[in-house]
């Protein structure tokens, strides 16, 4: 499917709700308190590598959205979102060191 400006403009709703529901869901699974879950857990022990360690959980689920394509004819959703949720995890443990350069396009006002 080709894809345009106004249809990213009106599925973004629909993606960042299926986003949250996919870390809030996540964080009563895998809660290690009322505060935190094991993944919070995993990166404070771990200090950098904990870090890297999300990284690599997003290369995993790209790997079963491979394989399951491949074998299955299909591309597991669910797993789309796991990436994005980790994707936001890891740019919130690392926000606090992101550059202006590291932050990508500068918009203009």
């Amino acid at each position: 499917m080709n894809t345009s400006l106004k249809q990213k403009e009106q599925y973004w709703p629909e993606f960042i709700k299926a986003c949250e529901s996919q870390w809030k869901g996540g964080g009563t699974r895998y809660a290690l308190s009322n505060d935190k879950e094991f993944t919070d857990l995993v990166c404070e022990i771990g200090g950098k590598q904990g870090d890297t360690w999300i990284l690599q959980n997003i290369v995993k689920y790209i790997g079963e959205i491979l394989n399951t394509k491949k074998y299955y004819g299909v591309i597991p959703e669910v797993n789309l979102f796991k990436i994005t949720v980790y994707s936001f995890l890891y740019w919130l443990k690392r926000h606090g060191e992101f550059s202006s350069e590291d932050k990508g396009e500068q918009f203009e006002k």
